[in-house]
């Protein structure tokens, strides 16, 4: 018993030094980076739009967005192409548009939900700041966040595993990647923070540190057994159940972040294994498209699981 318990002392410290490493001012940089967005359209379907960006709400003001009711200059639109990083048709808004406007129609593009994933394809840089400020999309960018993180320690995983399934290229791998759990924890403490900042809550590190316990139990007991599936699958399986892993447990602790952000749900243990599990269903197709892709590809985003709905905006 106390063995185990000054284990787990241990196992805390060594967390909070790797969280202490992240970049808490990264992620507020991202969530409060200035954007234009400017909204287009017949009155009717700007409101139908803006009941999508602010579900639930009755705002008569919206100061991260501006209204015209078209393109045209003597709707008062301006006539210079880079007045706005993103303007979106709600329909019937396209009119004399300038040359070079990034303008996402709804009709052209078939949808609300394609003209946003297609914004968040072009304006990377701005998903957080754009979630943040509107609750209607925080469950795609959300989806996004946890996806691509967890694609991103799949990719770690899979590198860290190549020694122990080839042990002649032990000596050739930086020592930097056989640290994986420093990298992998600090990419999911990075993901916690990103997921808090897209649903309006503060980034304070020791306030955010009260959400961790799932991310440290995961943290490090995924290791462990994913070193012990290495030395036992023969060659590239291996490698295959260890990157499965590493994405199945950082996509089940981004879900259960998200939930948390978004509704104040602390998941249990039970709920924490159930999402892991439904995690490994999706993993492994995950982790093989990565050994096929090219270098430096990035894997495609998988359905969205519905992580959450929009949380209160608290901006």
């Amino acid at each position: 018993m106390r063995l185990g318990m000054e284990r787990g002392a241990q196992q805390a410290r060594s967390f909070w030094r790797i969280l202490s490493s992240v970049s808490v001012s990264e992620v507020a940089q991202e969530a409060g980076r200035p954007f234009a967005l400017a909204l287009v359209g017949e009155p009717e379907n700007r409101a139908r739009a803006l009941a999508l960006l602010y579900p639930g709400e009755t705002r008569t003001t919206h100061p991260a967005i501006r209204l015209f009711d078209s393109t045209a200059p003597e709707h008062g639109f301006p006539s210079e192409s880079g007045s706005y990083d993103v303007v979106i048709d709600a329909g019937g808004g396209r009119i004399n548009a300038p040359a070079g406007l990034p303008l996402y129609s709804v009709d052209d593009l078939g949808g609300w939900d394609r003209v946003i994933e297609r914004v968040l394809d072009d304006r990377r840089d701005l998903q957080v700041s754009l979630a943040r400020r509107f609750p209607g999309i925080r469950a795609s960018v959300a989806h996004r966040i946890v996806h691509e993180t967890a694609v991103a320690n799949a990719h770690l995983a899979m590198l860290n595993a190549l020694p122990g399934v080839f042990p002649l290229l032990g000596a050739l791998v930086p020592t930097a990647i056989l640290g994986d759990i420093v990298l992998l924890t600090k990419n999911q403490a990075m993901m916690l923070l990103r997921l808090a900042a897209v649903h309006g809550r503060t980034l304070d590190l020791r306030e955010r540190s009260r959400d961790l316990p799932p991310l440290l139990g995961n943290a490090f007991g995924w290791r462990t057994l994913a070193r012990e599936l290495v030395m036992l699958v023969p060659g590239g399986i291996g490698v295959v159940a260890r990157g499965a892993i590493a994405y199945a447990g950082t996509y089940a602790v981004g879900i259960a972040a998200t939930r948390l952000y978004a509704h104040g749900e602390r998941p249990t243990r039970a709920q924490l294994r159930k999402l892991y599990r439904e995690a490994l269903g999706r993993a492994r197709s995950v982790v093989l498209s990565l050994r096929r892709a090219p270098s430096g590809a990035r894997s495609a985003l998988p359905p969205a699981s519905q992580p959450g709905r929009s949380g209160d905006n608290r901006d």
